[in-house]
């Protein structure tokens, strides 16, 4: 018995393996290329970028908005360690039969020196201090009026922040401004960023 080949039924064979193949080199090459896309992060990022983070500082501050010594909290509003920011504290001080209590809030703005986040910042800020006071003839180091409410403040100084966290130092000229006038205060403060 002799099997003749059908001249039609061969091409359609040919034609269709060709297309199996051709599919199926399609699909590996799907499969390789997403294998590639996860091995391989396609974003090149330069490694000489430093990524700055924003800073949290807690200080002990003798003066300044708080006008006795406090214990405050800075931190910046962005990512950056300077532009906008703000304080917040609570300070207490006592001579006996003299006493204030105070709660310092202001807004800052930090300037920094030096091209890549310096160490070096210039500091102005306003804000609000409320104030709890009292006072006596009896004092024998300071005086103070009996007195609660709120009294304004703002800051002109200086600060050493370094960028990696660490030792902070503030010097400020701090005017206050009050029912009665103005008083010219200072403020010194040293603290730890992190």
């Amino acid at each position: 018995m002799v099997i003749v080949n059908n001249p039609k039924s061969l091409k359609v064979n040919k034609t269709f393996t060709l297309k199996a193949v051709f599919l199926l080199l399609l699909i590996t090459s799907s499969f390789y290329l997403k294998a590639q896309n996860l091995e391989e992060n396609p974003i090149k990022r330069d490694s000489t970028i430093v990524e700055l983070k924003k800073p949290k500082t807690v200080f002990l501050e003798v003066g300044g908005p708080g006008l006795a010594l406090t214990i405050n909290y800075d931190t910046r509003f962005g990512d950056k360690r300077d532009k906008w920011g703000y304080r917040v504290g609570a300070g207490y001080y006592n001579t006996g039969a003299n006493w204030v209590a105070s709660v310092p809030l202001q807004l800052n703005y930090l300037y920094g020196f030096g091209k890549t986040g310096g160490s070096s910042f210039a500091e102005l800020g306003a804000g609000t201090t409320f104030v709890r006071s009292q006072g006596s003839s009896k004092g024998t180091t300071f005086e103070f009026d009996n007195i609660t409410g709120f009294i304004g403040t703002a800051t002109v100084g200086y600060r050493f922040q370094q960028d990696n966290g660490g030792i902070n130092f503030r010097i400020a000229f701090v005017p206050i401004l009050y029912d009665d006038g103005f008083i010219a205060e200072g403020g010194l403060s040293i603290g730890y960023t992190f």
